[in-house]
């Protein structure tokens, strides 16, 4: 475990005001940098307040600021908040960066900020205050490799399996959200199409079988079809799609494969303006433009965890930055 317990969290949503949170009721000291200047911390709470829930389907954004308001009340109205990096890194033991951690491989991710940090400042200075390990989510190798070279220890928590699969379950759920507020049916009783059996393919299938959905689910490999059979589902092959859809209507097709696997050869087999959600990563798995054409609903949701359920997502991230931690030798 780390041998000062002190963290600096720089940037981010919701997620990291959450993880904040909860590493410091695990005993750490977090502070933060990145959600606004002293001066402008009146700004600071009506901002978070007014973008708490940027959901797809989430209809209860007052439940959602409800869950919370504790945490953003007690960041910016206690010493969790560091006007200054130089503040937030002293006698600090690790940076930890948001999920993703930058939007544009230059600069670090902080939406709820007005001002500006590169990642090379951010590596710079980092050195000159003894910090010397960083976490952070979907780390570029370019920016591994910059740090790395500055002897800084990398970690992406987002490339963690135990992350991964804690984060499958929101993914699910959100996605089972859309599909109520999408859908004029009941999932009970309607046909279900989950395409890819990965984690979140596990979690969704299972869940939509709970609701008694019609459930399908494709997937390549022969052991994953047989694991579809032995939860009681039909199992079909990815690759067959195409022949799959020219005889089986589904009421709401889940994607969750991150390459292309519903071209138009497979859309012109689906009825018009059926409901397609697309839970893969980019490119995503549908054609959209072929989707339009055709007269398809396709919701591309992506980053589902931080939008349904950025308490769930937040507490997730800190988990498993806790559990490096652990691993880790005292420094």
């Amino acid at each position: 475990m780390l041998k000062t317990g002190k963290v600096a969290l720089i940037g981010g949503d919701l997620r990291s005001l959450v993880a904040a949170g909860h590493l410091r009721s695990m005993g750490m000291e977090a502070r933060l940098y990145g959600f606004g200047e002293d001066s402008s911390r009146a700004r600071t709470r009506r901002t978070l307040s007014d973008s708490a829930v940027d959901s797809l389907c989430c209809s209860s954004c007052a439940a959602a600021m409800n869950e919370l308001s504790p945490y953003i009340e007690r960041v910016l109205d206690s010493d969790m908040m560091s006007a200054s990096l130089d503040d937030a890194l002293k006698d600090c033991a690790a940076v930890i960066l948001p999920l993703p951690f930058s939007q544009n491989g230059t600069t670090v991710s902080m939406p709820f900020s007005d001002a500006v940090l590169r990642l090379d400042k951010l590596i710079d200075e980092m050195n000159a205050h003894g910090v010397h390990r960083l976490c952070g989510g979907k780390l570029s190798e370019d920016f591994c490799a910059e740090c790395r070279k500055a002897g800084i220890d990398v970690f992406d928590y987002y490339s963690r399996e135990e992350f991964a699969i804690a984060n499958a379950i929101p993914t699910a759920e959100g996605a089972i959200a859309i599909a109520m507020n999408e859908l004029a049916i009941t999932l009970d009783g309607a046909k279900a199409l989950v395409i890819g059996y990965g984690r979140i393919g596990k979690v969704l299938s299972n869940r939509l079988a709970a609701l008694n959905a019609e459930t399908v689910v494709t997937a390549r490999k022969p052991e994953d079809l047989a694991w579809i059979r032995a939860a009681g589902l039909r199992a079909e092959e990815t690759g067959e799609l195409r022949e799959l859809l020219s005889g089986y209507h589904p009421d709401v097709i889940f994607n969750t494969v991150p390459h292309c696997v519903l071209g138009r050869a497979e859309l012109e087999r689906i009825r018009k303006g059926e409901l397609i959600i697309d839970l893969a990563s980019k490119p995503g798995g549908v054609d959209i433009s072929a989707a339009g054409a055709l007269g398809h609903k396709v919701i591309w949701a992506l980053s589902l965890p931080g939008k349904v359920a950025p308490v769930t997502s937040g507490k997730i991230i800190a988990n498993t930055i806790l559990s490096y931690f652990k691993e880790q030798k005292e420094d």
